[in-house]
């Protein structure tokens, strides 16, 4: 029976025996121990069975294997070896490729999986750190010493935070043409870890008390920037939702019927589309700004009223009123994302069971609640999120007393 995209997707990545499934024509996939999935060949080549592994999936698909199949049968009747042609064929087209040159045909054939943002940040990588200066060996010529000389320049011109980034922008590039069968799949690069060439990325500690969220907005009140700005940062701080999702926001994405703000899934770091109740505080932060610039388009424009605001309008905004807040308080320093940290923790403090919090973070479920509840706890999330803006608004009100 012909094997098919499904079956061969749950086969994928699964660390089991080894399993051969047959397709046709002398195709077969073989599951390997390590979860790479092979395509294979089988021949009879001067009387003698033979087998050769023409690619992996999903880097070759089931129609790119078949079509290889038809030219190794073209060879096999010219009495060529299969194997020694599809070899000459590979280094033919691409023997000798740089790791640079490698990165590149990666990010050009795989860049259309990624958001528009990770693929700003996935070229400014490349185009800075890896196409300038790994242009002088052949990528299976690197050895442990080359890699690790490239690192510790990485490091040294860069950062240690920076490094192990890099190091996972080439090890995906070149598991990409290992797999593809286009350089051995032994190159010394898949070998390092994070620990080898540099550090981790720290994980943020830092959330804000109501009453630091209550000087904040006090000092967002009294600011002079653009009521979107203001706007913006406010709805970050009371939501927890991601800054992105919140500058992102349509008109067409809020539903005042059911009182829900739909996160659409290009919007979502998950891929899946995201629902949260619109509280009072937020729809009215909401309706301020169709007043202001309209109820079509993106609900916090920028300076082009068709776009939305710009992360960096946003990062700016907030770094100015911490500046002013540590000037007058001494307040440790905070960003936007930090408003998700104080949301999940203060909520906490006052009860709200976890999976609450984590829907109202947006967070995609774990384990076996993964795959079987679906359900969004929208009610359970619109009494938290009152209760969040109450003990705001009690520490706004006890700043005036």
């Amino acid at each position: 029976m012909a094997v098919t995209d499904a079956k061969l997707r749950k086969l994928v990545n699964k660390k089991k025996d080894p399993i051969v499934l047959s397709h046709r024509d002398g195709l077969r996939v073989r599951r390997n121990s390590n979860g790479t999935v092979a395509w294979q060949y089988r021949f009879r080549y001067l009387r003698s069975q033979q087998i050769v592994t023409i690619g992996y999936y999903p880097d070759l698909s089931v129609k790119e294997a078949q079509d290889l199949v038809s030219l190794l049968k073209a060879w096999i009747a010219a009495g060529e070896d299969p194997r020694v042609k599809l070899k000459e064929r590979r280094q033919g087209d691409v023997a000798g490729r740089t790791p640079a040159q490698i990165t590149a045909a990666w990010f050009d054939a795989e860049k259309s999986k990624f958001k528009e943002k990770t693929q700003i940040l996935y070229a400014n990588n490349i185009n800075k750190w890896i196409v300038p200066h790994l242009t002088e060996k052949p990528a299976e010529d690197m050895s442990p010493v080359d890699w690790h000389k490239f690192f510790d320049f990485v490091r040294s011109e860069g950062s240690a935070k920076l490094a192990p980034i890099i190091l996972i922008r080439l090890k995906s590039a070149i598991r990409w043409a290992a797999m593809r069968g286009e350089i051995p799949n032994n190159n010394p690069i898949l070998d390092l870890k994070t620990k080898h060439v540099g550090e981790p990325s720290t994980q943020g500690q830092r959330w804000l008390t109501f009453k630091e969220i209550a000087l904040l907005w006090r000092q967002i009140e009294q600011s002079k920037a653009t009521p979107t700005t203001k706007a913006c940062l406010q709805a970050i701080f009371i939501t927890g939702a991601r800054q992105s999702e919140v500058r992102l926001m349509r008109w067409e994405h809020i539903d005042l019927e059911s009182g829900t703000w739909t996160v659409p899934p290009e919007n979502s770091k998950t891929n899946k589309a995201i629902r949260r109740p619109l509280t009072k505080k937020l729809l009215s932060i909401i309706n301020n700004q169709g007043l202001v610039y309209g109820r079509q388009g993106v609900v916090f424009p920028g300076a082009n009223l068709s776009k939305s605001t710009t992360v960096h309008s946003i990062n700016q905004f907030c770094d100015r009123m911490w500046n002013h807040l540590n000037t007058k308080y001494k307040i440790p320093k905070f960003v936007p994302h930090d408003a998700r940290r104080s949301l999940s923790t203060l909520l906490s403090e006052q009860g709200v069971l976890p999976h609450v919090t984590e829907k109202m973070l947006g967070h995609a479920m774990r384990g076996v609640m993964a795959v079987y509840n679906k359900h969004d706890y929208i009610n359970d999330q619109r009494e938290a999120y009152e209760l969040y803006w109450q003990c705001i608004e009690n520490a706004i009100s006890d700043l005036q007393s």
